[in-house]
């Protein structure tokens, strides 16, 4: 069996050094480590061995209870002397090589020799803000995907844990309203403290107010959503890349992008096929089909032709915003792009729009409508009403985000509730608001007792 990683028989002999200045009692085979090294030189030979030739199976863990605070009692699983010195040998060999990837709020999961206490004032502050930032964005999407989040009056949010801890606890979901404002509580925390400029793979203040700009607008606050998706919008350090192309060309590494994980093979796994979920597909091809008329060739035969985003995307047999093919170890690899610069454009003009009563056309709604159809090779477009606009404007979000992060489908929900569209023209198979979310994982609902289930789907396998 071949072995990417050789495990010598140095570290082993290391690991087990460690183990044995750390003490501990015995496992569930009941061998404590004297015993364990009564027969030393076997018992390190059969943990190498094992690890080596890629048969290492871990034994059962020891079940045993300890106190906790309240009065109650908590399991706590020991591993076999002979488990523990395996456990650090994978862990010596994969902590210095995975630590630097950590992002900086991970520091609960890191190994490093200067204390958070340590730290400046400044950075502790930015690291918190960081850390905020990450929880409001991981908040707003499970609103988006189990909570009504179309509905401020919701009793349907989800569940908000705003501070630590060690122990699983049953906590009743909170309302759509109190999500949004616990999200908006990090997000305001990190446009106050967290960097100001980060490489795009790490979170910045301008990232929290591109967020805070997309959950005003869900809100329906539309003046302060326009308000902060401007000031993100003015930010030079991130900018339109020069084509649509490009963005995708660079990946994680483009201008336009606010955040988007590292990828880089055999460091980070490949994660393009979580893009598709939720897309409208026939939809969206509806959409994009109507965008540019059809030509005819020079034998007379109609040539189908779509908005150039969707002949971008959709040109070869994969997505090519997703166009990274690696082999070899540092190559870059395809990442979700969470949030770019165009999305926020496109926020602010829903936004201004918004802020019109009556019919009247926003004049810098359409403005930056037409900058980001300008950047994709796509003809101005000039809306007499208000409606218009704002279907414009949720037309361009499709053939600009389709396959990012899911965005047409939300835009369907919010403007069917707004009643801007009918959800059922478009996708008939639409009956009930219920369809709008998902069901809350059968997993989820087990670990916590005080969880209930969605509207509609009491009694599903999931």
């Amino acid at each position: 069996m071949a072995k990417s990683i050789p495990i010598t028989k140095q570290m082993v002999w290391e690991s087990y050094k460690k183990v044995r200045a750390n003490k501990g009692s015995s496992g569930v085979d009941g061998v404590s480590l004297q015993q364990f090294e009564e027969k030393l030189s076997d018992n390190l030979y059969k943990v190498w061995n094992r690890l080596s030739s890629g048969s290492y199976f871990p034994p059962a863990v020891k079940e045993v209870e300890i106190p906790k605070k309240d009065g109650g009692k908590r399991l706590l699983g020991i591993p076999t002397v002979g488990d523990r010195v395996a456990q650090m040998v994978v862990k010596d060999y994969l902590e210095p090589r995975l630590e630097k990837e950590f992002l900086n709020q991970s520091y609960g999961y890191l190994k490093s020799d200067k204390k958070i206490s340590e730290l400046s004032g400044k950075r502790r502050l930015e690291i918190e803000g960081e850390a905020r930032i990450s929880r409001a964005m991981c908040h707003f999407r499970l609103l988006e995907c189990y909570g009504q989040f179309f509905d401020l009056n919701s009793e349907y949010g989800v569940v908000i844990k705003m501070s630590a801890s060690r122990e699983i606890e049953a906590i009743k979901r909170s309302t759509v309203k109190q999500t949004y404002d616990s999200i908006l509580v990090d997000l305001n925390f990190g446009i106050a403290n967290a960097p100001v400029v980060s490489p795009h793979d790490k979170f910045s203040q301008t990232l929290a107010k591109a967020h805070k700009a997309k959950v005003l607008l869900y809100m329906g606050e539309y003046a302060d959503a326009a308000s902060v998706a401007l000031d993100a919008m003015g930010d030079a350090n991130y900018k339109l890349e020069d084509t649509y192309q490009e963005i995708f060309a660079k990946g994680y590494k483009a201008r336009e992008v606010l955040f988007s994980p590292y990828m880089v093979y055999e460091e980070k796994s490949n994660t393009w096929t979580y893009a598709g979920f939720y897309c409208p597909v026939a939809q969206i091809e509806t959409m994009a089909d109507n965008e540019k008329a059809d030509e005819v060739d020079g034998g007379g035969n109609v040539v189908k032709r779509y908005d150039l985003r969707y002949e971008f995307t959709h040109k070869g047999s994969y997505s090519a915003k997703y166009p990274f093919y690696p082999s070899s170890a540092g190559d870059q690899s395809n990442s979700i792009i969470n949030m770019r610069m165009a999305e926020v454009y496109l926020i602010y003009a829903e936004a201004m729009a918004r802020t019109e009563t009556g019919t009247t056309v926003n004049a810098e709604a359409k403005t930056r409508l037409n900058e980001i159809r300008s950047r994709s090779g796509m003809p101005a477009k000039d809306p007499a009403t208000k409606a218009e606009l704002l279907e414009a404007i949720r037309i361009e979000k499709n053939m600009e985000l389709h396959n990012e992060m899911a965005q047409p489908w939300f835009d369907m929900i919010r403007y069917h509730v707004l009643e801007d569209i009918k959800i059922g023209d478009i996708k008939a198979t639409i009956t009930s608001r219920n369809q709008f979310i998902l069901p809350i994982p059968k997993t989820a609902l087990a670990s916590n007792n005080k969880l209930e289930q969605n509207p509609g789907y009491a009694g599903t396998k999931e």
